[in-house]
C-alpha cells in the first residue's frame, strides 16, 4: 500500500466500496480503514462520490486495458470475438468489482455516468464495430453494421441488468461461474451463427 494519505484513502475505498457498495459505504469507514481522519477525504477527493469516481476510473482503466481487440490477432476475428464475449462476461461473476459498480450506478451523480461512457461503453462499441466489420463483407450497409453492434452489446449486457431477476424467473437458477460460462458460450455461438448467416445474404 502507498504511504501517502491520498493513496491510502483510495486503497481503503476499494475494499469498502467492493464490500458495502456505494450506498453502504461511509466516509468514516474509509477514513478509519486508511488510518486517516474524515476531513482528509474531503481534502484529497472532495466528497464520497468524487472518491468513488476515482476508484471506478482506476479500476476501469485496468479492466479496459485487458479488453481483447481485433488488432491482437487480425487474422482470427471469430476467435477474437469469442475472447471478447468471454471477457465481457467476466464482470458478471460475483467477485467482479464491475458487477458491484453496475449496482451502484443508479445512486451516483452524472460524473460516474460520464466516466462509464468514456472509459467503457464507447471503447466496447468501437471494439464491437471492428469485429463485426471484419466478419461481414466490405459492402455491408452501415445500418446493418450498427444493428449488429447494438445486438452484441445488448446480448452481453443483458445478464448484468437481469441477473438479480433470474432466480425469480427461473426458480433454482444460481448465478455462478458454471451458469455464466454456459450463457457466455450460448451468446458467442448465437452471434457467430448470425454473422455468418448475414454474410451469406450479402
Amino acid at each position: 500500500m502507498s504511504h501517502s494519505t491520498k493513496d491510502r484513502l483510495l486503497e481503503a475505498a476499494k475494499e469498502i466500496f467492493m464490500e458495502h457498495g456505494y450506498e453502504g459505504a461511509t466516509v468514516q469507514m474509509i477514513a478509519e480503514a486508511a488510518g486517516a481522519n474524515i476531513a482528509a477525504v474531503n481534502y484529497h477527493y472532495g466528497s464520497k462520490s468524487d472518491l468513488y469516481v476515482e476508484y471506478v476510473a482506476e479500476h476501469l482503466e485496468e479492466a479496459m486495458g485487458r479488453m481483447p481487440r481485433l488488432a491482437d490477432k487480425p487474422s482470427d476475428p471469430k476467435g477474437q470475438l469469442r475472447i471478447f464475449v468471454a471477457w465481457f462476461f467476466e464482470r458478471y461473476r460475483p467477485e467482479s468489482p464491475l458487477r458491484r459498480m453496475n449496482q451502484d450506478m443508479v445512486a451516483m451523480k452524472r460524473d460516474f455516468i460520464d466516466t462509464i461512457l468514456e472509459k467503457v461503453i464507447k471503447p466496447e462499441f468501437q471494439n464491437s464495430r471492428e469485429l463485426v466489420t471484419a466478419l461481414l463483407p466490405d459492402d455491408t450497409p452501415e445500418e446493418t453494421v450498427r444493428c449488429w453492434i447494438k445486438c452484441i452489446i445488448s446480448l452481453c449486457t443483458g445478464p448484468i441488468h437481469g441477473a438479480h431477476l433470474y432466480p425469480t424467473v427461473f426458480p433454482g437458477t444460481i448465478i455462478n461461474d458454471a451458469e455464466i460460462n454456459i450463457q457466455a458460450a450460448h451468446v458467442t455461438q448465437f452471434i457467430l451463427d448470425g454473422l455468418e448467416a448475414e454474410a451469406k445474404r450479402r
